[in-house]
């Protein structure tokens, strides 16, 4: 299996660029699944997180709101809050370090891409942030009351401030972000499908750039339009949202006759 070295600041959190954490996430996909970056095709992420990160899920609602998309447990607890729609109470269930914990909300068929990407999220806590949180319970009053057993991640986890101004939570949100980009569209298997597009231009070119990786790897067009932009391959400004409105209007000015 596969073990990724890295730098860690006082905190204990990796000190990682894009660069590095591409590189990390396709060297992991290059051992779990390396006929992706040869025939690009979807990361089998539950098997990933689970039979090779050796990570076990559980599916709960972490909130009554949905505001809590997944959660990675570091040490054995029984102190993880979870929301009981029967009773319309929040109580405490019990769970062992490695556990990924993802809303319940997310096995809903609209939210198959924000699943898989959660999946990959909180794998890459797995992976980068283990040493962060985790400690020895026979030591415990040697750390702060405020250690916590596991992370939780929100809907609204992205940052718009600057990277100076960034946490230690912040920096490990992206780091987990980054990774969850890296292992389910690795880098050279987008160029790859980027390549056989070589013959498209114009309005047509970025738009389908991002349907093909959104087939290819099946992820939200979200998604597969930031990884193209950070990748350079794309417009920064491009947004997909109006891509598609764009495609819309061409295929019904085409059906009128108007093109």
């Amino acid at each position: 299996m596969y073990q990724p070295e890295f730098r860690v600041n006082k905190s204990g959190v990796p000190v990682l660029n894009n660069r590095s954490i591409d590189i990390i996430g396709e060297r992991y996909v290059r051992d779990f699944q390396p006929e992706v970056l040869t025939d690009p095709c979807p990361v089998d992420i539950d098997g990933f997180v689970e039979y090779y990160l050796g990570m076990t899920q559980d599916f709960q609602y972490l909130s009554h709101n949905g505001v809590y998309l997944g959660m990675t447990v570091f040490n054995d607890t029984d102190k993880i809050p979870v929301w009981c729609p029967e009773t319309n109470t929040a109580e405490y269930i019990s769970a062992t370090a490695g556990t990924v914990i993802i809303d319940n909300r997310l096995l809903e068929e609209k939210q198959h891409h924000r699943y898989r990407f959660t999946m990959g999220h909180e794998g890459g806590h797995g992976v980068f942030h283990t040493s962060v949180f985790s400690y020895d319970p026979n030591q415990i009053s040697l750390f702060s009351s405020t250690q916590q057993p596991a992370i939780q991640c929100r809907v609204d986890s992205a940052k718009r401030k600057g990277p100076s101004l960034w946490t230690d939570r912040d920096r490990m949100e992206w780091q987990a972000n980054r990774f969850a980009s890296a292992v389910l569209m690795p880098e050279s298997a987008v160029r790859l499908v980027v390549s056989r597009r070589n013959d498209v231009t114009g309005l047509y070119r970025e738009f389908t750039l991002v349907s093909d990786l959104v087939q290819t790897f099946d992820v939200s067009m979200e998604a597969a339009a930031y990884r193209l932009k950070d990748m350079g391959i794309i417009r920064k400004d491009y947004n997909p949202r109006l891509g598609l409105d764009f495609m819309e209007i061409v295929m019904e000015a085409s059906e009128v006759g108007t093109f």
